[in-house]
């Protein structure tokens, strides 16, 4: 084995290594979390039929527990980012337009508004030229 493979593969160690930690943490504090949001039931009260009434604490710990996998996979996979920073912008220009005209004044002015939004938004994301895309579609010549 060369030094590049004993070196990744030990980089991938410790990479597993750190996940693992992560996990073992995220565990540990739904735990803790678990004793805060649960609701001991009232020993006066009537006995109810159904579904018992949860917190929202508590709904929400439960949400992390299904979810786990989906909301720590940013550790695993790099492709994955942290944040959800990209997201929110390309939500936040639609979100000025609405503030300050109120509102588009037709649904299909609104379309056409939404899908260029998301076009330019997929070049910027892909590093390509927006211009040139821009131009290159109008002349029928563009390829993703």
């Amino acid at each position: 084995m060369d030094r590049d493979q004993a070196g990744q593969r030990s980089r991938d160690s410790n990479r597993s290594l750190q996940s693992f930690r992560l996990e073992t943490r995220y565990d540990i504090i739904l735990n803790q979390g678990e004793k805060e949001w649960h609701i001991p039931p009232d020993p006066n009260a009537p006995i109810k039929r159904g579904r018992k009434k949860k917190s929202k604490g508590e709904n929400l710990g439960e949400r992390f527990r299904l979810h786990k996998t989906a909301i720590l996979r940013f550790i695993r996979d790099d492709r994955v980012p942290f944040d959800n920073n990209l997201a929110e912008q390309d939500l936040r220009m639609m979100k000025v337009k609405q503030k300050v005209s109120g509102a588009f004044r037709t649904l299909e002015g609104s379309e056409r508004s939404s899908r260029i939004r998301s076009f330019v938004s997929t070049l910027r994301k892909q590093k390509r030229k927006v211009l040139t895309s821009l131009i290159a579609i109008q002349s029928g010549k563009f390829l993703f």
